[in-house]
């Protein structure tokens, strides 16, 4: 199952001759595990990092990946949110990563990141998840 995180308003400007910047199609990817189910998940730059949903990942966990982006709509940070939903309190933050560019655009998984795992304090269950930036082809 794939989600797309798409920020609003990005794209080109009505009328204009002037072609998007090659980052403006580029995407973040993470494959994130669950017991023996991998998601795909996909972010691209936005403004509104607090408007980026997170994921459910079997009512266990939920993760997030949220692409800031700069003041002309370039990739500025990459910030990825596991939080453990089996616990009082939920949801609690379990992990926090944050990702500062220069980034080697890499398609494969997880060349960003390497791959995470991260553990609910509930039964030890684990999530793995690992992303890579993928730059717009030329």
């Amino acid at each position: 199952m794939v989600w797309k995180m798409v920020a609003a308003g990005m794209g080109l400007v009505s009328g204009a001759s002037i072609s998007e910047p090659a980052w403006s199609q580029a995407v973040l990817r993470c494959d994130v595990r669950q017991a023996d189910v991998t998601r795909r998940f996909e972010a691209v730059p936005t403004t509104d990092p607090q408007g980026v949903t997170s994921h459910d990942i079997d009512g266990r966990f939920r993760f997030k990946a949220v692409v800031g982006a700069g003041p002309t709509g370039e990739p500025a940070y990459v910030k990825l949110y596991v939080y453990d939903m089996a616990v009082r309190g939920a949801p609690v933050l379990l992990h926090l990563a944050t990702h500062q560019p220069p980034w080697r655009a890499a398609p494969e998984v997880p060349a960003l990141t390497g791959w995470n795992h991260v553990y609910s304090s509930v039964l030890g269950r684990e999530l793995v998840y690992g992303c890579a930036w993928q730059e717009a082809a030329p």
